[in-house]
């Protein structure tokens, strides 16, 4: 009970929260059923060699900054994650698409059917993204959530087409399951403002907003990032679920 309660004030603890906790253990200490109720992250056995050991808090340490970097909802790698990985790729001047997703009126859904069920619709989201790249695409790929209803994929150039479409057809689909009878009946929320005007919010579309890889166009991820920032400032004027592809500053 005392180990615990130091464990939980190091957790509480807002400069040294985010470290992993790893208890160190000799041998016989395993054999006490108390040692699994201590909420540690991990352990080391000091009868182990001083390279075992090493190796494992190595391990420890990479694990604790992976699971630092990955959305806390959908268990996508995070933002820093997709910087490093678009930019690793970019670095290999590899022939990917990058692709930028985002999903259009979800605020006012959150406002109407409260945040958990806004949690349901970003888990869908990240499952519709993740089964289509996955299923179509084999080598190069890649899926993170930056955070809230934006997510980002890559894939090889000559799959992304299919990926797009594929995504956009199963997400029109699925997000329908997600509205009650009424809102679907008269094509999404309706709500009355202070002074009394009547605005409709359309049901849930998703756009998605990629830059190409070639030839290695790109030398840093913010070179791509902001091409597709004004694609998508194009791409949400447009009715309903798009996708849209810059390609060598030419639209497509």
């Amino acid at each position: 009970e005392h180990e615990n309660k130091i464990i939980e004030e190091f957790r509480s603890n807002t400069i040294y929260g985010h470290l992993p906790v790893v208890a160190v253990y000799q041998k016989e200490d395993l054999e006490r059923t108390s040692a699994i109720d201590i909420p540690i992250d991990d352990f080391i056995v000091l009868d182990n060699s001083p390279l075992e050991i090493k190796r494992r808090i190595e391990f420890i340490s990479k694990r604790a900054v992976r699971e630092m970097d990955t959305n806390p909802l959908t268990r996508m790698p995070g933002n820093e994650a997709i910087i490093r990985c678009i930019q690793h790729m970019l670095d290999e001047k590899k022939e990917i698409a990058i692709a930028w997703v985002d999903l259009d009126c979800f605020k006012p859904y959150n406002d109407r059917y409260g945040f958990s069920s806004g949690d349901q619709v970003l888990l869908a989201t990240a499952r519709v993204i993740s089964n289509a790249v996955k299923e179509l695409s084999h080598k190069d790929t890649f899926m993170g959530h930056v955070g809230g209803d934006d997510f980002v994929f890559i894939c090889p150039i000559a799959d992304v087409r299919r990926v797009c479409e594929e995504i956009i057809s199963r997400f029109d689909m699925v997000i329908r399951n997600f509205y009650s009878e009424e809102d679907l009946e008269q094509k999404g929320i309706v709500s009355k403002s202070r002074n009394g005007e009547t605005k409709v919010f359309p049901i849930m579309t998703i756009s998605i907003a990629v830059v190409m890889n070639e030839q290695g166009r790109f030398k840093h991820y913010g070179e791509a990032s902001q091409i597709a920032t004004e694609v998508k400032s194009h791409i949400k004027g447009i009715e309903g679920s798009n996708y849209m592809i810059d390609r060598r500053g030419k639209t497509r």
